[in-house]
């Protein structure tokens, strides 16, 4: 990694780390409360294995939604950290057409966002029946 991206990528990943980290807790939490969780100990299984093989699957499904919900939040925070750091990316292109008032640019980089964002929530709809054997092996859908 280059030395010039150490401070940006620091920043984002700090900036966001404890959100994810406490909803994973809470989802851990709650997910090895559940029944599958006490069967699996009922057959003798080790706590490692229930941990990472059962309850891990299931609790990062909320932390999967939130990733591919935050995409949008990325962009944003990406203004902040590229106008400060003039790293040169999408945010410090949206900074500087704002202060220019140039609205074409500005519509063209919130489709780049927007774009960003639709495939972040696709790719968190594919990832789905990885995490989850349930949705895995669902017959049903649901219409909308």
């Amino acid at each position: 990694m280059s030395r010039r991206l150490f401070m940006p990528v620091l920043t984002m990943t700090l900036a966001t780390f404890g959100s994810y980290y406490l909803l994973a807790r809470a989802s851990m939490i709650t997910v090895l409360g559940e029944p599958f969780i006490r069967m699996a100990r009922a057959k003798g299984l080790a706590e490692n294995a229930i941990a990472i093989r059962h309850a891990l699957r299931t609790a990062l499904l909320p932390v999967a939604t939130n990733a591919a919900m935050a995409a949008g939040a990325a962009v944003s925070g990406a203004v902040v950290i590229e106008t400060v750091f003039s790293f040169p990316g999408l945010g410090k292109v949206i900074a500087d057409a704002v202060t220019a008032r140039d609205y074409p640019l500005l519509q063209g980089a919130f489709l780049l966002a927007t774009i960003g964002v639709i495939a972040a929530n696709i790719l968190a709809d594919a990832i789905y029946p990885l995490l989850d054997p349930r949705v895995r092996n669902s017959k049903e859908v649901i219409a909308a």
